[in-house]
């Protein structure tokens, strides 16, 4: 009897599935062909990214330059316009409007100079302390600067009764005493006292008296009673309040009667 050649479904599924991973074999590459495009973009974008980061940068280092540059000019600028302002020369007209501290501080530098250098008349000097006085405005070397200038202009007579009495006045206010120019001013007006007008004659007084200047007290005796003219009814006839009370510093030079 003829046999039957059987084959084994075992061989059918070693080559149906030997055909299975041929398969999938093919397939495969297909996959990691997209997945590999897919990766590459967004390489390609980082690339680009790092190509143009350094374009990004110096566009940034520029503008940070550029800002430093304009912020360098604008503080030289404010430094040169306080230069300026430090520097400003002082005038009669800056003087009389000084209102504060600050405005006083601006000026005075130039002031020291100009009373250093003898380049100020007496209605500036006389500003200059009025404006010291207001302002309240101390400084030890200009103060002493002006006490060097004041008993020359005194001893020239180039200073009035109103502007020697601004200059101490302002000592007064400041509370910086100079027993030399309250010397020049007795010194200055004591043969003047009967032209000097009450309400100054008062303040000078008052100025003297506050501050403790005792050097001068005919002077300051003075300015309590001014001199009789010879002429005058009551020369030599109204009694001395000082005689009375044993206080008179003029002796034989007094106007008043000592009996």
């Amino acid at each position: 009897m003829r046999k039957v050649a059987v084959r084994c479904a075992a061989a059918n599924d070693e080559e149906d599935l030997t055909g299975l991973f041929d398969d999938r074999e093919t397939k495969r590459p297909r996959r990691s062909e997209a997945a590999t495009s897919s990766d590459a973009a967004p390489k390609k974008d980082a690339k680009k990214e790092k190509e143009f980061a350094w374009m990004d940068s110096e566009d940034e280092d520029e503008e940070d330059e550029k800002a430093k540059d304009q912020k360098a000019k604008d503080q030289k600028a404010k430094d040169e316009k306080a230069e300026e302002d430090d520097n400003e020369e002082v005038t009669l007209e800056k003087l009389e409007a000084v209102k504060s501290f600050g405005r006083m501080m601006v000026l005075s530098e130039s002031l020291g100079k100009k009373l250093k250098d003898g380049a100020l008349g007496s209605s500036e000097v006389a500003a200059a302390c009025r404006a010291l006085a207001r302002s309240k405005f101390f400084d030890g070397d200009l103060l002493e600067e002006l006490c060097k200038c004041l008993p020359k202009m005194l001893e020239a007579n180039k200073l009035t009764a109103e502007e020697a009495t601004d200059a101490i006045v302002c000592l007064h206010e400041l509370n910086f005493y100079n027993k030399e120019l309250f010397s020049a001013v007795a010194k200055s007006f004591k043969t003047k006292v009967s032209a000097i007008a009450p309400a100054v004659r008062c303040a000078m007084l008052q100025c003297m008296e506050v501050i403790g200047h005792k050097q001068d007290p005919d002077f300051q005796q003075l300015l309590q009673a001014p001199p009789l003219l010879p002429g005058s009814p009551n020369y030599k006839t109204i009694r001395c309040a000082f005689f009375a009370k044993g206080t008179c510093t003029l002796g034989s030079l007094c106007t008043y009667a000592h009996n």
